[in-house]
This record gives structure tokens, C-alpha cells and sequence, in this order.
């Protein structure tokens, strides 16, 4: 089932072209898109616009998974290398993320309605705040261990000492910067210590965050919804904002607008006009086991409408739900979405291990030397040497053998 059908030939786009403008838009098309090593990892980021933070690490964790996957040469301290030198800052796009420094601007909307008293999980003591940001301008970068825990604290994973409590509050309310992390612990400092001076600090008006967001979604994205443009964000008018921003777009001919009824119901659907030329250059037939907070694949209805791809990550169910696996990766190969691959970094033995290669009944099967070029990619991504391919599900009992015989080996 196709869930956008041809009514984008309104709009002369067939589904091979909208796919081929989301895997350019995403970083994905080529190997090398951005360059090498650190420089390539910081115009990744500037296009990207974000690269989500989190903390499962069955393979490499996702901000580190993202930028590997468009940037040869990249290695976790790329990032950090970045924040020490003032081109990213770590704040929250729709989730905890890296971010671009020339974006800090529109982190000020959510900034300041948090500094007002806007509702965070992280609740305002104004006192224990005060008390954090006077240690902190006195003594320089504090983490939340160099805060003494009252003596009647209880222990337990969520049961925050107030200062932890406090020192997420003024991050989020724009007072205290990350300066670094020491594993997945933070190093805050005051903003006005961290920020620098070339930044632009001016807060922006409704319909300019509305425009900006629309630009963003039109360079990373290339095919979306107003939702997919304003994902997760909470300002009080953006909805009708983002709205304008895209009917302007499309009278200035910077975006074609195209209906696709479907899964994601009538609302219009967006391309970046730009893309439409730009996405005629060659697209790389490897295999590519993304994260599953990668950009291309967040927006799950957005996968399902333009790549026919229903998936979910299953390390949330109960095993006893799970159909392809703990963390099973989208594999892409060109323009299709071939299947999944649940896979564990043994780090200690540096052996990657695929528990379960799911493809997709419905693609054509790929040859074995491809997939294993992505699988050997995933395993160098990993510092493993070598791959363990358990079981393949999708072709018949025979293939899935000599597949899984195929597939294994060193790395």
C-alpha cells in the first residue's frame, strides 16, 4: 500500500523523485556530502540542524550514529570538539539535542517561556536556583555531583537532589550552558561565559521563528507537512505562523505544495522547489543501517508515506511483543527502505552482533555483498572487527541461511 498516490503528478513529482529529494535533503544520497572528520561533521550539523542526544548504547549512541552516517572520518569526540570550540551548543529541538550555534536565536522562544514559569518537568525552586547560579559564578563550571545532596535524600534513579533539579531548570531557561560532558555527565556554566560574542542574541518575532523553521524543514527534510516543520514545538500561535510562513513560500515559488490523501490525512504536503533539480545527481546503492532517531526516519509517518515503511523501535515493548527485535536500525539501500537489523556492539570481544536481519518482503532482495558492506560499515562504526549474522527472516529458509553464512565474517 502506497500511502501518497499520484496525486503529486499534479505537481509532475513522481514517488521515485519525492524520495529521491528526501535522501538528498537528509545527507544520505552520497557518502561524502559534507567532507571529512570535524569539518565535516560541523556543515552536517548546520544542515541537519540538530542531531538528537540519547542515552542507548547497544550500538553507537544516536548523536554520534547521525553524523557517522553522512561524515567519513567521524569519531564521538568530533562533537565535543565542537562545543569546545563554540560552533554547537546542547539545548532541546524536539528532543535533548546538539545544535549549530548560528540556531541559538530560535532557542530563545522556549527559553523565555520557561523563564516565565512555563511547565517543565524540571520545576522552578527559585531559591536552590539562585544558591546554584551564586556557586557557579563564583567558582566556575560545576557538574551536579560538585553539589552536596541533603543528608534525608532518597537514592533511586529519579529521585533528583534539588541542585540536579535546579541545574536543568536554568538550562532550559537559557541561564547556564553546557560546557562539556565527562561520559553522560554535564558541565554547566554561565551562558554569558560560554556564548560567544558573534552570536546573535536578538529575540525573534513569531512569523521570523515561523520562517525559519519552515527553511529548515525545506534543507533537511525536502518533502514534509507544516506539522513535520513545527515538530514538537510548543509556542503559544505557531501553529497559524508556520502556516503563513509556508503559504508565503509557495507565492514565492521557494515551495511547491502537493496534496496526498492517505495515512496523514488531506493535510498539504510541502517540497522544497530547489530540490526538485538538485536531487538528479547519483544516489549511493549501499546499504545503510541508520539510527532510529536518525532525521530521515523521526517522523515515522512521513517514512510510512514516502517510503511505504511502517517501523518502530521495540526496546519500549515487553519482549514477548517484539517481531524484529531490542533495537533493530532501518536499513536503507538508495531510495528503498530494504528491512531492519537488531544489533549489539559486543564491544569487549569487538564483535557486532546481528540477531535478526528482517527485509522487507516487499523490496526487491538485495545482493549479500551489499548488505554486507552495510553491515561492515555499521561494525567500523563500532571499533568491531568482526560480524555475527543470527538469523535472517524475509526471504525463504534457504536464502536466509546462506545469507546469514554470507553475511558473517571479519569485518
Amino acid at each position: 500500500m502506497m500511502y501518497i498516490d499520484s496525486a503529486v503528478a499534479s505537481a509532475g513529482l513522481s514517488m521515485d523523485v519525492l524520495r529521491r529529494i528526501a535522501v538528498h535533503a537528509g545527507g544520505v544520497a552520497r557518502q561524502t556530502p559534507f567532507g571529512r572528520g570535524r569539518p565535516g561533521a560541523a556543515r552536517a550539523l548546520e544542515h541537519l540542524g540538530h542531531v538528537q542526544l540519547d542515552t542507548i548504547s547497544v550500538v553507537t549512541r544516536a548523536h554520534d550514529h547521525i553524523l557517522a552516517s553522512r561524515v567519513p572520518g567521524f569519531h564521538s569526540g568530533h562533537l565535543q570538539q565542537l562545543i569546545a570550540r563554540r560552533e554547537a551548543f546542547e539545548y532541546w529541538a524536539h528532543a535533548a539535542a546538539f545544535l549549530p550555534m548560528t540556531d541559538f536565536r530560535h532557542a530563545l522562544p522556549r527559553m523565555q517561556r520557561l523563564a516565565a514559569g512555563g511547565r517543565h518537568w524540571a520545576r522552578a525552586d527559585r531559591h536552590e536556583m539562585a544558591r546554584v547560579l551564586d556557586r557557579i559564578r563564583a567558582e566556575g563550571p560545576l557538574r551536579a555531583r560538585d553539589f552536596a545532596a541533603p543528608p534525608d535524600q532518597r537514592s533511586g534513579w529519579w529521585e533528583w537532589k534539588p541542585a540536579k533539579r535546579a541545574l536543568e531548570r536554568l538550562f532550559h531557561e537559557g541561564s547556564l550552558m553546557v560546557t562539556a560532558r565527562e561520559g553522560f555527565e554535564k558541565r554547566f556554566d554561565l551562558t554569558a561565559r560560554v556564548l560567544p560574542t558573534w552570536v546573535d542574541t536578538s529575540m525573534p518575532d513569531l512569523a521570523e521563528h515561523a520562517a525559519w523553521l519552515v527553511t529548515r524543514a525545506r534543507r533537511y527534510l525536502g518533502v514534509f507537512t507544516a506539522r513535520h516543520a513545527r515538530y514538537q514545538r510548543r509556542e503559544v500561535g505557531l501553529v497559524k505562523a508556520v502556516d503563513r510562513a509556508l503559504t508565503n513560500a509557495v507565492e514565492a515559488g521557494e515551495v511547491l505544495q502537493i496534496t496526498h490523501p492517505g495515512r496523514a490525512g488531506n493535510r498539504p504536503w510541502f517540497v522544497d522547489a530547489a530540490a526538485v533539480e538538485a536531487c538528479r545527481g547519483p544516489i549511493s546503492r549501499r546499504a545503510q543501517a541508520l539510527s532510529p532517531f536518525d532525521p530521515l526516519v523521526i517522523h515515522r509517518d512521513r517514512l510510512a508515506a514516502l517510503f511505504d515503511f511502517d517501523y518502530q523501535i521495540e526496546c519500549y515493548l515487553p519482549a514477548a511483543k517484539r517481531r524484529y527485535g531490542y533495537f533493530s536500525l532501518p536499513l536503507l539501500a538508495g531510495t528503498r527502505f530494504i528491512g531492519r537489523a537488531d544489533c549489539k556492539a559486543e564491544r569487549r570481544q569487538r564483535v557486532l552482533t546481528c540477531r535478526h536481519l528482517a527485509l522487507e518482503p516487499a523490496a526487491a532482495p538485495p545482493d549479500v555483498e551489499t548488505l554486507r558492506r552495510g553491515l561492515v560499515h555499521l561494525a567500523h562504526m563500532n571499533d568491531c572487527e568482526h560480524i555475527n549474522v543470527i538469523r535472517v527472516s524475509g526471504i525463504d529458509a534457504l536464502s536466509a541461511s546462506l545469507a546469514a553464512r554470507g553475511l558473517s565474517g571479519p569485518a
